[in-house]
């Protein structure tokens, strides 16, 4: 396994020969960014190991951790009056999302109810949730700082807060979930997704991978769509004050 680790670091190496000759000046980061997610996935393979042999309730406080890194995350991202509140509704966000998810995969019976399946899948919601929700704030920000007269407008003409604030919510969150949605679309077409591609390659049926890889993407766009409106929900009263 580790004599092939070994060969396949021939990518890193053909990225840095690249940016090396064009000067991009990435050469160190391509270096730290690759032996850091070397690093954390063998970590994280180690303490799956440890939690799978412990049961579901460890799984699920794994997951409240993923929940509580993901809203720190975007918390000191994003520039916002209210910190706090921040802090507190990308928590409850990213928690409302993955317990959505949890809950339809639950009853759906798609997958089973075993840790090392409800992580993975948990992670993968949570992590997209993040992205979503980054984007959504950052476009909103964005779009009322450079159309704040429009805002003001909407509000001296008797909208409430959520109504004047409701165009910039559209736009930001049709524009966060637009690389899922592209992914979402060209599965099967342009490219095999990942977890599809890591069943065959173990030797699953490729229906059966297929079909777990659309409940995944069906879940994930979901979960995207979701996290960019509640926290749109729960925050558009601080885009008023921006």
């Amino acid at each position: 396994m580790f004599e092939n680790l070994i060969y396949s670091f021939s990518f890193v190496l053909l990225a840095l020969a690249l940016a090396f000759k064009e000067k991009l000046g990435i050469e160190k980061e391509i270096v730290y960014t690759s032996i850091l997610a070397l690093i954390q996935l063998f970590i994280l393979g180690y303490i799956l190991i440890t939690i799978f042999s412990y049961g579901i309730a460890v799984a699920y406080l794994l997951m409240m951790i993923m929940i509580i890194a993901a809203s720190f995350m975007v918390y000191k991202k994003i520039k916002i009056p209210n910190k706090k509140k921040l802090f507190l509704n990308l928590f409850i966000t990213f928690l409302g999302t993955a317990i959505i998810s949890l809950l339809i995969l639950v009853f759906s019976n798609v997958v089973p109810y075993e840790p090392q399946y409800l992580i993975p899948l948990m992670g993968m919601v949570i992590g997209n949730s993040l992205n979503t929700a980054h984007l959504t704030l950052d476009k909103i920000i964005d779009e009322v700082k450079s159309r704040k007269d429009e805002l003001w407008g909407y509000v001296a003409l008797g909208a409430t807060d959520f109504q004047a604030t409701k165009p910039f919510i559209k736009s930001g969150v049709n524009s966060a979930i637009i690389p899922q949605m592209n992914r979402t679309k060209t599965a099967g077409i342009i490219f095999i997704p990942g977890a599809m591609t890591g069943m065959i390659i173990g030797g699953a049926d490729p229906i059966y991978a297929a079909t777990i890889q659309i409940v995944i993407m069906w879940m994930i766009l979901s979960g995207a769509v979701v996290s960019g409106l509640l926290i749109c929900y729960l925050s558009y009263k601080d885009f008023v004050k921006l």
